[in-house]
């Protein structure tokens, strides 16, 4: 048996083959898939490969002998290899800072929704203890994710951490799971794009001038209006 390597522009595909004579030819039977990994692999995409790998050659153990798997192991290796324990760790303590940096921001980002909500009207009153529920959340986070980076720089061993940073994705479905919904995300968007044109007693006055009995998407348009009327491009949630 050997294993064959099949590589385009961006993977490398994996699989184990088994050489037959026959009819005095020689033949290759497919015998397994190892499946694929990006080309070239990334820390994190070796990690779930040898992951994948070693759970498919336990299925194959009723074939594949323990001297054979070691000769695949190694014939792998050599093209794919193994995340060494550096290599572990300098992931875990990246990850983790993208963490602290992802907390600290949605943190950050629910503070000053509270603060800006705080200044509204009463009927808003009701996002300011939901913001401030979101808030606590990410701060947990950002301190969990803190003391993870602590931990790494002093050099301790820390489990977990070898998975993928928090994306814009991440974060946008964690605000959908708290209640967001699109046009709660856009009307933030609006406020701080305003925000950062114009003084903010300026933007209160003009909102409160508003009557406090119209309804939350009053508001929201109140907000794109005077955007418009400014000649600022309101910024999309992508």
């Amino acid at each position: 048996m050997f294993v064959r390597f099949r590589q385009n522009k961006s993977r490398l595909q994996v699989s184990l083959v088994e050489t037959r004579r026959s009819g005095g030819k020689v033949r290759h039977e497919h015998v397994a898939s190892f499946g694929s990994v990006e080309w070239p692999p990334s820390a994190e995409a070796r990690i779930a490969f040898w992951q994948r790998l070693h759970e498919r050659l336990a299925t194959l153990s009723n074939r594949v002998d323990a001297t054979a798997q070691a000769k695949i192991l190694g014939e792998i290796h050599a093209r794919i290899p193994m995340v060494t324990l550096d290599e572990q760790r300098a992931l875990q303590l990246r990850n983790a800072e993208a963490d602290e940096r992802f907390w600290s921001s949605l943190h950050d980002m629910h503070a000053g929704t509270v603060e800006d909500h705080k200044g509204l009207a009463a009927f808003v009153e009701r996002k300011v203890v939901e913001g401030q529920a979101e808030m606590a959340k990410a701060a947990t986070h950002r301190d969990t994710a803190k003391e993870r980076r602590e931990r790494l720089e002093r050099g301790e061993d820390v489990p977990g951490g070898l998975g993928k940073p928090f994306s814009r994705e991440d974060a946008e479905r964690i605000i959908r799971d708290a209640g967001w919904t699109t046009s709660d995300i856009q009307h933030c968007i609006d406020l701080h794009t305003l925000a950062s044109r114009m003084d903010w007693d300026e933007i209160m006055q003009e909102i409160n001038a508003a009557s406090f009995a119209v309804i939350e998407r009053a508001e929201k348009a109140i907000v794109r209006a005077m955007l418009r009327r400014r000649g600022c491009p309101a910024e999309h949630n992508g």
